[in-house]
């Protein structure tokens, strides 16, 4: 199986070995010396398995692997998150899922855990992250100061603190409401909890103990800020009673937030923040780099046990059994400092204004201005479903899956010159192009011949909503369903040509869904099954093995009628084939699929029916791993930060769900409105919705309304969900409303022209541009003009030179 590798230290020895796979699992190895470390690690090597990734086989230096990552480099041009960013160094100093021994550490954010109200634009919200935890208290970090002038052992290092900021108590302390760290505290406490007293019950009184306990410097874990249920007892698990009589159940949350997810939320977009972004190099110092050990540890207070650094200790070298035995106990429970990534300062993160790829329509939606595409008539239009990369706009007609396909050029954020922040020119038609057949079927074309892009050969199935059966990959090519031969068939983008076709399904495919990086396809069908594909990225050139008759393959693949040479045979056995599967067949539902979408991120699959409720399946098993109860839907997405987004088309409601299933808001539109699309931002915290009128909505979602009637399931929330507080989307028709997908609040609305109902969304790669196709056949793009002045104005800076900018310069 495909993998990646890493040295690992185990009670601070270089003896561990933990594997990464492929599909996201991983396996976490202790040989006991650093010699059976070694030859499993060769042994792996020479095995030559597919993907093994070169960084690792190159140095086994954590710092160095830091380097040739690039990782600081991509963390300062925001190009991965902070949340993503401790993950990463976390993994690279040895800290792992794996060993509560040294889990992952994460830092306090924040200090306010009183105010009703968060305010995370005030910098006095947060905590400051120059300084350690024991630090942060002035009055008691003289004490920490007392104590290591006055040590003096002829053994033992001076040190400011007796106890560690990440133990396998600290996480414990955090996770005991979930399982294995449930046991795994029992089994550390001899087989019974621990005082109530001591548990962790309010987060607030956490924070003072940090503050003011002189044996108390611990930082987080990752879950604080991705998992409500650490706060909540979702086992009804007997934790004790407190001396005050209380009964230990859900840890008591500040008041600012409304619940385990309002809190995980708020605590997330805090990290996430300008201000921690902006000093979160300074923690890291002080964890992971300079600031670690020596001189400068000492300058900044942050010299702990002298048995939790990494080279003070070799166990290996200790004679006496019972010494080295209580020694492994000591560091293992005592805590481990991770091993030191940086000997230098670290780098500090751009400046936000500076970082011109986060310019994006949701920051600051009030600057957004529209442009009319001009030509209309020439843009292939009104569309299914539209893809725009950094040079190329697909579009894909209605006609969908006998679709037009037209694929025009452009340059976002780069000003013509005439007013307009793109470039943009049409494709050109190619008359006489595919799908003959169905041209003589509908008769001879009108005027408009010149402009009759390529047309896809396909049977279509009648009653299936086009947008729902076409996807865009990143390669622009175009996968389509609808087929009367139960097929899906990946289409070329400047041809229309069938490069493949697969067969697995028993009935025609009703809805399909590409993942945001198109490694991963899902397929509803009215077969009631949803199938998983594998996508395989295109070759440097696919004309020359690829025709208009060639099949793919799948559990039903069909083999040609005619005749073939061996030599075309062999070179069809031997191509890879793009759309590889299905890998997975997700039951459960029991009528026509409506909608379905696949994360690979999340490792998830999200899927509705006319008489199901929303399943929740992973790639990795194919295991129904959650059921929305009583959940009926008409489309689903998945965000990447895993928010599952409902849209109820009868009952006019949106609502969000985290993975777990516990639902986050919900509102809903009036029954004169109905939602005809939507996109996800690239954060993922955020949405755009296209509402159509009611009446021609229907005309959109005929498909979703033909039979939900029919299913008998009118109740959309169970009784425990009809207490949640409903808002109210009151948006104009036609419009595009952008979303707080946590609160469902509408924080900008788009309004389009009467008659402009809108057809299909797409937003670009890094969410500056939306393009918008309106039924009216009009190609709309919504961007901020000032980002086009600003990406011209950073090429000069840069010493770009170019006859594309002298009328703009002039």
């Amino acid at each position: 199986m495909s993998l990646i590798d890493a040295f690992y230290r185990y009670l601070l020895r270089r003896s561990a070995l933990e594997i990464f796979m492929v599909d996201r699992s991983n396996f976490f190895f202790d040989f006991g010396s650093r010699e059976g470390r070694r030859n499993a690690y060769q042994a792996i090597v020479h095995a030559r398995p597919l993907y093994l990734n070169n960084i690792y086989l190159a140095t086994q230096r954590p710092g160095l692997l830091l380097k040739r990552t690039q990782l600081m480099e991509r963390w300062a041009r925001w190009e991965i998150s902070n949340f993503e960013y401790l993950m990463q160094l976390n993994t690279l100093a040895g800290r792992s899922y794996n060993d509560i021994t040294q889990y992952p550490v994460f830092p306090w954010i924040l200090s306010d855990y009183s105010s009703k109200s968060l305010d995370l634009s005030n910098p006095s919200s947060y905590r400051d992250l120059s300084k350690p935890i024991g630090a942060l208290n002035p009055d008691r970090l003289k004490k920490f100061q007392e104590r290591y002038s006055s040590f003096d052992d002829p053994v033992i290092p001076k040190f400011h603190y007796g106890s560690h900021y990440s133990s396998a108590g600290t996480v414990l302390y955090y996770l005991i409401r979930v399982e294995p760290f449930t046991t795994l505290a029992i089994k550390l406490q001899g087989g019974k909890f621990d005082h109530a007293d001591r548990m962790f019950s309010d987060i607030f009184a956490t924070w003072n103990g940090v503050l003011e306990d002189m044996s108390d410097v611990k930082e987080l874990v990752p879950e604080l800020f991705y998992l409500p249920e650490v706060l909540t007892n979702e086992n009804s698990i007997d934790f004790g009673t407190t001396q005050l009589g209380g009964k230990l159940d859900t840890v008591k949350l500040p008041a600012w937030a409304e619940n385990p997810v309002d809190f995980v939320h708020k605590h997330r977009m805090a990290l996430e923040s300008e201000y921690v972004s902006s000093h979160l190099h300074e923690w890291i110092d002080l964890i992971f780099g300079y600031k670690q050990r020596g001189k400068e540890a000492i300058a900044a207070n942050n010299v702990f046990f002298y048995i939790t650094y990494e080279g003070t200790v070799d166990i290996d070298k200790i004679s006496d059994p019972v010494q080295q035995h209580a020694t492994q106990d000591q560091i293992a429970y005592f805590g481990q400092t991770p091993s030191q990534l940086l000997t230098i300062p670290h780098l500090k993160k751009k400046p936000l204004s500076e970082v011109l790829h986060l310019q994006t329509i949701f920051r600051n939606p009030k600057a957004i201005k529209s442009y009319a595409i001009p030509s209309p008539e020439q843009c292939n239009l009104p569309a299914a479903a539209i893809h725009a990369s950094s040079d190329t706009v697909v579009v894909v007609d209605l006609n969908a899956p006998a679709a037009h396909v037209a694929q025009h050029k452009w340059q976002p954020n780069t000003p013509d010159g005439q007013g307009t922040p793109f470039l943009f020119h049409h494709g050109k038609a190619t008359s006489g192009s595919a799908g003959g057949i169905i041209r003589m079927l509908k008769g001879p074309a009108g005027t408009g011949e010149e402009w009759q892009y390529p047309q896809a050969l396909a049977f279509p199935v009648s009653g299936i909503r086009s947008q729902a059966i076409v996807s865009i990959t990143c390669d622009k090519e175009i996968i389509t369903g609808g087929h009367a031969d139960n097929s899906i068939r990946l289409i070329s983008s400047d041809g229309a040509k069938t490069l493949e076709t697969a067969y697995a399904h028993c009935a025609p495919v009703t809805c399909l869904g590409l993942s945001p990086n198109s490694d991963y396809l899902v397929t509803g069908s009215r077969d009631t099954t949803v199938l998983l594909w594998r996508i395989h990225r295109a070759l440097a050139s696919h004309s020359s093995v690829t025709s208009e008759s060639s099949t793919g393959n799948g559990t039903g693949m069909r083999p040609s009628t005619g005749s073939s040479s061996s030599s075309h045979l062999l070179m069809e056995k031997n191509r890879r084939r793009r759309i590889e599967g299905p890998i997975q067949v997700l039951r459960g539902h029991h009528s026509e699929i409506l909608s379905c979408c696949v994360n690979s991120g999340l490792r998830m699959v999200v899927s509705c029916s006319h008489s199901s409720d929303v399943l929740l399946h992973s790639i990795r098993e194919g295991r129904l791993v959650r059921r929305l109860d009583g959940v009926l839907a008409h489309a689903v997405s998945l965000s990447s930060e895993g928010i599952v987004v409902v849209w109820n088309e009868s009952k006019h409601i949106i609502s969000t769900f985290t993975l777990n299933g516990v639902l986050i808001a919900k509102s809903e539109l009036p029954f004169s409105s109905s939602i005809c699309c939507m996109e996800i931002s690239l954060d993922g915290w955020s949405a755009l919705i296209g509402i159509n009128s009611q009446e021609n909505g229907i005309a959109y979602n005929s498909s979703w309304n033909s039979q939900s009637s029919k299913s008998g399931n009118e109740d959309f929330y169970s009784d425990s969900e009809e207490t949640h507080d409903t808002n109210r989307i009151n948006a104009p028709s036609p419009s595009i409303c952008f979303l707080d997908l946590h609160t469902l609040e509408v924080f900008h609305v788009l309004k389009l022209r009467e008659g402009q109902d809108i057809t299909a969304l797409a937003l670009n790669k890094d969410n500056t541009n939306l393009l918008v196709s309106t039924w009216d056949k009009q190609l709309i793009v919504f961007t901020d003009p000032t980002l086009s002045l600003k990406v011209v104005d950073q090429m000069l800076k840069l010493g770009w030179e170019g006859d594309g900018l002298k009328h703009l310069i002039k």
